[in-house]
């Protein structure tokens, strides 16, 4: 077996997949496409194409575009996605209607299988990228706010009133990391029983 096999390109990536591709270049998350799965167990296939392939989270994932055209083409999702996970291959599923709210559904959904798959390491790269791109640079905004007090020393009376926003402007910065932090840090029972 061998999950990560040849990359080849079989055609062109429908708008479903590019639009995944987009989210996943947005939030600096780096991708391989048309990733090729070879002798996996148990299937009556040779190989199996995925669609996307994370190499920092040793995480796929896999858009089931046509999931709503057919009976026949849920019967093969299905059948793919049992082959998956008889090869203990930790996959992302998403589907169209996923794709509204894609950052929350991918975001909870690769949280949920980097922590079966026991990819602590990854799982602990993913939170601390989700945590900076989300709450924003707070150490640059700290050195701002050390330069301004600074400032502030020598120029008491114009660094005053700017001095004192930017103090507001830091303490919101860290409400928002605090927010970030138990987003992604800490477990919310409620939505993880719905996913």
């Amino acid at each position: 077996m061998s999950l990560m096999g040849n990359k080849i390109k079989l055609k062109a990536p429908s708008e479903g997949e590019f639009f995944i591709g987009e989210y996943l270049k947005s939030q600096d998350i780096s991708f391989e496409t048309e990733v090729i799965l070879n002798s996996l167990k148990n299937d009556v296939k040779s190989h199996r194409k995925v669609d996307f392939y994370l190499p920092k989270l040793k995480i796929y994932i896999e858009f089931y575009g046509q999931w709503n055209n057919t009976k026949e083409d849920r019967e093969r999702y299905r059948i793919k996605k049992r082959v998956y996970r008889e090869n203990n291959i930790p996959c992302v599923y998403l589907y169209p209607e996923n794709l509204g709210i894609i950052d929350y559904c991918f975001s909870n959904r690769l949280v949920k299988v980097l922590e079966k798959n026991n990819l602590k390491k990854e799982l602990l790269k993913y939170r601390f990228k989700r945590l900076y791109n989300d709450r924003g640079n707070l150490f640059g905004f700290s050195i701002l706010f050390i330069f301004m007090l600074i400032y502030n020393d020598y120029n008491s009376e114009k660094g005053t009133e700017f001095a004192f926003l930017l103090s507001v402007g830091l303490i919101y910065q860290i409400y928002r990391f605090f927010i970030g932090y138990k987003r992604f840090f800490l477990k919310n029972e409620y939505y993880s029983n719905y996913l």
